[in-house]
This record gives C-alpha cells, structure tokens and sequence, in this order.
C-alpha cells in the first residue's frame, strides 16, 4: 500500500480496514484444516513465537524484538525458540 504510516495496519480487508484478528485466527484454522494440519496446534500467538524466534535467528536485538513485539516486560523471550543448530554455534562462538 503506497503511502502507509507507521500507524496503519498491517493486514487490511477488502474495504481496507483493518482485520480483526478473530476472522484472520478463524480463517487459518480453515486452511490449516484444508491442508490436512491440526488446527488446534496454531492462535495468533503462534505468529508472535515465529516473529520473535525469527529475529532472534537473524541477530536482532533483544530491546528491538521487545520493541517489535510490543512487549513491556521481558516475556518476549519465553517465545523464542532455540534449535539445536543455534545451541551449536552459540557453543562454536564461545570456544573462540
């Protein structure tokens, strides 16, 4: 969308308002359930683990995926999952 703010909404329908998050959590849980997956095993916070992990993964900031998050105390971490990949190189890092 040209000429966004940093205000505006990320995800908008058809009138361009914004989409309220319980008919987007409603129609993952449709797709999910047309792709044979179980729905059950996904929310909304599902996104905010894969946003927070993701950062993480990519060397953001602790404070700016706080920010991000919109997170006013430090639980944003307990959303970051940790892959033994990353546990490895982290281990690699130290030995240096």
């Amino acid at each position: 969308m040209n000429g966004a703010t940093d205000n505006d909404p990320l995800l908008v329908d058809s009138s361009n308002l914004a989409l309220r998050r319980s008919y987007f959590i409603d129609k993952l849980k449709t797709i999910l359930s047309h792709l044979g997956l179980n729905a059950d095993k996904y929310s909304g916070h599902s996104f905010r683990i894969g946003a927070a992990t993701t950062c993480s993964s990519n060397g953001i900031q602790d404070h700016m995926i706080q920010t991000l998050g919109r997170w006013k105390s430090d639980c944003y971490s307990r959303y970051i999952r940790t892959s033994e990949v990353d546990i490895r190189q982290a281990l690699s890092k130290m030995c240096k």
